[in-house]
């Protein structure tokens, strides 16, 4: 069924779809958790680039890595094409200074030609030669004590060596060599999805057969030598996150799959890490035209990402350990990459109605002239109701020159991770806060906050004697929520006032009138925005008036306030429009 084009009646369905399916949670609702951790400003920092889309973003031991689909890397500022340095899908930075490290590896897969349908458009297409090849790494994980980095995808050869869909790597500042302990076997197809444990590797994807065993979407592998483990579960469709809950005692496994184990059991479920078998699940929820996209976790619960058709496609919190809901949020946009910091969970998605939690916007981009999507959020974790924070920077979806049926979903950010002083986002974004940035960027905690937005100009009009009255419309700012909007009149403020500076709010008008001005003096006005930490934005283009005696008769002509022009003919007093 299609989703009602009306977002009043969507969120109605949503809710109701919720109810029924268990995704309210059963406990009784408090208000939305608070957290103690500070909040990312907006302003995107300089950041290396790449040329094509991050799926992957990882934090070990102060570097930063990145795996994806690319074939080189270039500096913050510099256009498509220049500075550009080789990184065949993998490439590590610094993640203080953010400077490129050495890492540097080759990952090659066989080359196939179209059989007909549609090739894979998140391989490497030559639609010209009608070949492709599919050697991305969707996931990097690290061992829990630091010291390797494992890397999954689509890749058969890591610098000419056989490595089935995952690879190792030493973790280190260095080009480390592949790990040539580590060296899984006979894995037939995509790997999606990774999760490191203390002895064991755990992979997710398409594959059904795994070291020489038949292994059917799951499967692990010893951390030290690579081999197939005794460890033995199913699920009956693609899986596409997999995440060890903080005490080990739990995978949990999302997805795109109906049966965990062959039992019915839709999308999201857990299982034993060291034999497969499934644990107690309580909740049964995430609607069946809903999947999860990926899975983040600590010590208070299990986050998730989903993305929906119609339905449920926020974020959700839930106790692995019993499987039980704690939260959810109602956001419609597909959410594809979690990162935890603090205790602040930040997402990517193209979320476009938050309406009913708390902190959130009404819809924006459905049926909209010019749509809208939040791709970048932050929210609470704790208590049992989250809560989103006042942080909207974002990216555009993709690149616009490659169309829509060339390339993946144009969703913006892919995947998400903290440094514990900055959060990184990959994805297939062109543009960050619209200025060029393809690829990866990166927010920080010490950065000066965002500016507002520049203001329209304002207009002036005689409002009575020796007097004019100046209205602007609102601005935006990404990282407060309110600005001082101050009225200059030359060079002097002559007024100041507390105004919203959310996005959704900007056709709010403001008015001042200025009092004991000289009949037949020209005064020039503009407006400018500051907001809560003292950062100012542009000051908005001029308007000038002549003041006058008495007040200004209104212009017959004049636009409306929806800026439609007036009839001459019209009779505003006739209730009925006129003639």
């Amino acid at each position: 069924m299609r989703p009602p084009s009306n977002p009043r009646i969507r969120l109605v369905v949503l809710l109701l779809l919720a109810a029924a399916v268990g995704l309210v949670p059963t406990h009784p609702a408090t208000a939305a958790g608070t957290a103690s951790t500070k909040v990312f400003t907006a302003d995107a920092q300089p950041t290396w680039q790449t040329n094509g889309i991050v799926w992957a973003v990882t934090y070990v031991r102060g570097v930063i890595y990145i795996g994806g689909n690319f074939s080189t890397v270039r500096p913050p500022g510099a256009a498509p094409g220049t500075r550009e340095v080789a990184r065949d899908n993998l490439a590590a930075f610094d993640a203080n200074t953010g400077d490129l490290l050495p890492l540097s590896h080759r990952f090659t897969s066989p080359q196939h030609a179209f059989s007909g349908a549609k090739p894979d458009v998140s391989c490497d297409v030559d639609w010209d030669s009608q070949v492709y090849s599919c050697d991305t790494i969707y996931r990097i994980k690290a061992s829990p004590d630091g010291s390797t980095i494992y890397v999954a995808g689509d890749f058969t050869h890591v610098d000419g060596q056989v490595r089935t869909k995952i690879a190792a790597f030493g973790a280190s500042r260095d080009n480390a060599p592949l790990d040539t302990r580590f060296a899984p076997t006979g894995i037939n197809s995509r790997v999606r999805a990774l999760a490191v444990g203390s002895q064991s590797v755990y992979a997710g994807g398409l594959f059904t057969q795994a070291g020489g065993a038949a292994r059917t979407r799951l499967a692990a592998f010893d951390r030290s030598s690579g081999a197939l483990t005794s460890f033995n579960a199913s699920a009956d469709a693609e899986v596409i996150a997999l995440s060890l809950s903080a005490d080990q005692s739990r995978l949990v496994v999302g997805g795109n799959y109906n049966r965990l184990n062959g039992v019915a059991q839709h999308a999201l479920g857990a299982v034993n890490p060291s034999t497969g078998r499934s644990t107690a699940w309580a909740w049964r929820g995430v609607p069946r035209t809903s999947y999860i996209t990926d899975l983040v976790a600590d010590s208070n619960a299990v986050y998730m990402t989903a993305n929906g058709e119609g339905t449920w496609d926020g974020r959700a919190a839930v106790d692995p350990a019993t499987g039980r809901l704690k939260w959810f949020d109602s956001c419609l946009g597909a959410s594809w990459a979690a990162a935890l910091h603090g205790d602040l969970l930040y997402t990517g998605s193209h979320a476009h109605n938050c309406n009913d939690t708390d902190g959130g916007f009404p819809e924006q981009a459905t049926d909209m002239p010019e749509p809208r999507y939040y791709r970048l959020l932050a929210q609470t974790t704790r208590g049992s109701s989250t809560s989103i924070q006042y942080w909207f920077p974002s990216t555009n979806g993709g690149d616009p020159n490659i169309p829509a049926t060339r390339s993946v979903s144009k969703l913006g950010p892919r995947a998400l991770a903290s440094d514990g002083r900055s959060i990184w986002v990959g994805g297939q974004f062109t543009t960050v806060n619209d200025k060029p940035q393809q690829g990866l960027t990166r927010f920080t905690l010490t950065a000066k906050s965002i500016a507002p937005s520049t203001p329209a100009a304002p207009t002036v009009q005689n409002s009575g004697q020796n007097q004019v009255t100046v209205t602007w419309r609102g601005v935006e700012d990404l990282d407060d929520p309110t600005v001082t909007y101050q009225v200059y009149r030359g060079s002097t403020v002559v007024y100041r006032v507390r105004g919203s500076a959310k996005p959704w709010e900007t056709k709010k008008t403001y008015s001042f009138v200025d009092r004991g001005l000289t009949a037949g003096s020209s005064v020039r006005y503009t407006v400018r925005a500051v907001d809560g930490h003292g950062t100012a934005g542009a000051s908005s283009p001029a308007a000038t008036a002549t003041v006058g005696r008495s007040a200004q008769e209104p212009d017959p002509w004049a636009d409306d306030q929806w800026g439609h022009e007036r009839a001459p003919w019209s009779d505003w007093d006739d209730p009925w429009g006129g003639w």
